[in-house]
This record gives C-alpha cells, structure tokens and sequence, in this order.
C-alpha cells in the first residue's frame, strides 16, 4: 500500500511532540561499551580514519561503531529505559570512560557546531537534516555488528566528508573524511557506502528525532548523537481510498451504535 506525505507542518508538530529533547537541560551519563540492541553490546570494528584528534589528514586506529549509554535520568524519551546508543559526530576528540555530564540539545544546536568544525558546503544544517534522513531509511534495521559500524561511518561521512558527484563516500581519497583501504572494502564498510549511494532514494523505514548530546565547552570527550523513534509518527498518511474503507467502517459503527440505543431502557 502506497503512503502520502502530509503537510510539513504537521510533520514538524509531531517531531517536537515525538521527543523531550528538544528541552534544554543536561544529563549524566556512563559508558557502558558498545552499542545494545537488546542482547549486549555488539562490539566495534578496527579500522583508521582521518581526521582524528591526533592528525587532520593522517590515518589513526579507531573502533568503529556506536556506543551505549546508561543513565539514572529518565526525563527524556531517549533515556526513558535508562539504556540508549549513541552515535560519535566529533572526530576531533576520544571517547572517555566513566561519566559525563552532556548538554542535550537540538538538531540546530548540532548544526551550529558543525558550520564551526566542518564550515563550507553542504552547511551544517543540511548536514544534520541527512543524517535525519539517514536515520530515517535505516535505523530500524541496525542491530548487528556490522550495520553498527556501516552506520558509524555514514554519519560521520555525512557529518565531516565532501560529496563526490553530489554523493558522500566512504573511501581511500575524499578530502573531508578518508578511511584506510580495508574498511573501505570491508563489508561495513560496503555497507555504508551503499546507504549513502541511497540517502535520497531508500524506502521509508521509520521516522526518528535527532538529539545533540555535547560537553560544551569542556572538550574532554566526543560529542554524540541520539536517533529515537518518535511515539507517534504523523509524516504519513493513508491514500484516499484507504481513508474512504476506514469512513465507511465508522459510519457503520455508528449506524450499529444508534440502532443499539433504541432498544436500551
């Protein structure tokens, strides 16, 4: 069954409906190893990227993947079962163990940071609306080892690379964000390239607010980014001949309804 899209701004009420983070405030966190799905954490990969906070053209080991979360705050939606991942969209510094206090803020917050840190085209702004999109098509699908780290390397070639042909790549040679030979061939590595080949043509998957987690100005620990599916997705709706079977169904509802009262003391 084919879907429409609904005005834009019914799609922005349910995203600020969808999500408390868009609530300014912090969090404390703790790093609680890679990325859970549900059944522990599924590990990262080894491969070396650059940027890095040693070199900002010199390859550098990194495992590569997202990260879990634990918290006692369970104020926001991403945070509500204490558990949540994280995705890293800041190259420039290493993730520290132990706890972290994190502003949480918005896609615009994430935004400005990124005009600052990645200034240039695509801007910050667009860059964060395709990493939304991103999330869009192929979260609900991560849960693996490698999709984890395919979907690590999307974000950051979304958040750091330069688009080659109007496309971002994960490769050997781009000038905004390079890997070495072995992830750019291995089956993540594949992977994500292939999302990012798709980013304006990949089925709908899902609908996900995005949430900034970022240390200010302390910048002892990596930035992250926190993708929740929203409560109650309002971007589609039925075709209209979808919505003329669900009116038909209601009028008989309460057809049967009246008839039922004549009878009732």
């Amino acid at each position: 069954m084919k879907y429409k899209q609904i005005p834009a701004v019914i799609s922005l009420i349910s995203v600020v409906m969808g999500s408390h983070s868009a609530l300014a405030g912090t969090i404390d966190v703790t790093y609680a190893n890679s990325a859970n799905f549900g059944s522990g954490g599924v590990g990262y990969y080894n491969g070396q990227i650059a940027p890095n906070p040693s070199s900002g053209t010199n390859l550098v080991g990194v495992g590569i993947g997202g990260d879990s979360f634990s918290t006692t705050n369970l104020t926001y939606d991403f945070s509500a079962t204490g558990q949540f991942n994280t995705w890293c969209v800041d190259i420039y510094h290493w993730l520290i163990g132990g706890s972290v206090t994190y502003t949480v803020g918005t896609g615009a917050d994430l935004a400005a940071s990124l005009s600052t840190l990645r200034p240039g085209t695509p801007d910050g702004a667009t860059r964060v609306s395709q990493l939304g999109q991103l999330a869009n098509q192929v979260y609900s699908i991560v849960d693996t080892k490698e999709e984890s780290a395919a979907f690590q390397l999307a974000v950051w070639a979304i958040t750091y690379g330069e688009t080659e042909s109007g496309f971002y790549r994960i490769n050997t040679g781009n000038s905004g964000f390079k890997v070495d030979s072995g992830t750019a061939t291995s089956t993540y590595g594949v992977l994500a390239d292939t999302w990012l080949q798709n980013l304006n043509s990949t089925i709908y998957t899902g609908n996900y607010s995005l949430t900034y987690l970022n240390d200010g100005t302390v910048n002892n620990t990596q930035d992250m980014v926190v993708f929740t599916a929203l409560k109650f997705p309002l971007t589609t709706v039925p075709e209209p001949g979808t919505l003329a079977l669900l009116g038909l169904g209601l009028t008989g509802l309460g057809f049967s309804r009246r008839k039922a009262s004549k009878y009732r003391l």
